[in-house]
């Protein structure tokens, strides 16, 4: 898998606290790349002191061939459950408020409500989930999917190693960046949680024949195309690769240990680009990206290298979505822009390398 979202990702960037200057010492307000300004009274936990005023998303792209989504206002009810969402999605509180730009305990007070009016039983050791989840959640999670396709907007998901392709979407929903099994990725769609998943091959715990697809219930799998890695290193002639640990990439494990490198797992806990590339330059270690993804000093900014003895590492790349949402369009127009992409990467590449 690429790590084509160096240095960082863009709801990272984006995620600074606008004000209007006339806040209420009791009143939090952020504008987030999830898509809401919350304006939450911080006295006490309670319904009538977790009220969330409309909001309004404010999208990094605007594209004419796409529904304006620059007036996208999640209803106001739904406002815990974006917190809640994005608390599943990012792993932690604290990375869940940094990535909708509020503080942690904004997000626990969200939790907590949630979890007592919806009768929520955390999950210990669940992937998926993890703060509780029924039939009743499952509906309401529908219903905000529902309410962001028919207003033209997509929430996609993928690891650190592929956000770069999702950068600049028009009608995207970023949520931060995380790797994980593929059969959670389904999971998550299936929930509700995400409206789809960027996917690659090297995530399979098998490899498929040529021309086959995955196959998940209740999900349309679409074809992308595929993208050639490139190992990079301080060091030139390093033979040991970092990679996602790996129950998340076994098939990339694979295929690196059996050209003869040695590989090393990045933490679960360290999903940020900027952890991967200080661990890869503590430890001399190489990175697999996808050059013609990243811009053209991006080895130099980070004296990076390509390896002089380089494997073979192609993968397939998917988009997942819920069974008729591909007919949608933004559903349209995001296949139709990360096709467009890939098969301009692949024009990029040098045909004379092995």
């Amino acid at each position: 898998m690429p790590l084509a979202g160096w240095p960082i990702s863009r709801w990272q960037r984006s995620a600074g606290v606008i004000g209007n200057g006339n806040s209420h010492p009791k009143t939090e307000a952020a504008s987030s790349p999830g898509g809401f300004s919350f304006a939450r009274k911080t006295a006490r936990i309670g319904p009538a002191a977790l009220t969330l005023q409309p909001a309004t998303f404010k999208p990094a792209v605007a594209s004419s061939s796409s529904p304006p989504v620059s007036s996208y206002a999640p209803p106001a009810a739904l406002a815990d459950l974006h917190i809640l969402d994005f608390l599943e999605l990012a792993g932690s509180q604290a990375k869940a408020g940094a990535a909708l730009a509020m503080h942690q305990s904004t997000v626990c007070r969200s939790l907590q409500l949630m979890q007592l009016q919806f009768r929520l039983v955390p999950r210990q050791g669940s992937s998926v989930c993890r703060h509780g989840h029924n039939t009743c959640l499952q509906h309401l999670r529908l219903a905000y999917r529902e309410h962001r396709l028919m207003e033209g907007l997509l929430r996609i998901g993928t690891d650190v190693l592929h956000q770069r392709l999702l950068h600049g979407l028009a009608g995207i929903q970023q949520v931060p960046a995380r790797c994980r099994q593929a059969e959670h990725w389904a999971e998550l769609v299936r929930h509700g949680l995400l409206d789809g998943a960027l996917l690659s091959s090297f995530c399979l715990e098998r490899r498929l024949l040529s021309g086959q697809l995955p196959h998940w219930e209740g999900l349309s799998v679409m074809p992308l195309g595929q993208l050639r890695l490139q190992l990079v290193a301080t060091a030139a002639t390093s033979r040991r690769v970092l990679l996602p640990r790996r129950a998340v990439a076994p098939l990339l494990h694979q295929a690196v240990a059996d050209q003869g490198y040695g590989v090393e797992q990045q933490p679960a806990a360290c999903q940020e680009a900027e952890a991967w590339i200080k661990r890869a330059r503590d430890r001399q270690l190489a990175l697999p990206i996808s050059p013609e993804l990243l811009g053209p000093r991006w080895l130099e900014r980070y004296g990076l290298q390509p390896l002089a003895d380089q494997p073979v590492l192609v993968e397939q790349l998917w988009l997942l979505l819920p069974q008729g949402a591909a007919n949608g369009s933004a559903a349209r127009e995001a296949l139709r822009v990360l096709r467009q992409q890939l098969r301009l990467a692949e024009t990029m590449q040098d045909p004379h390398e092995n």
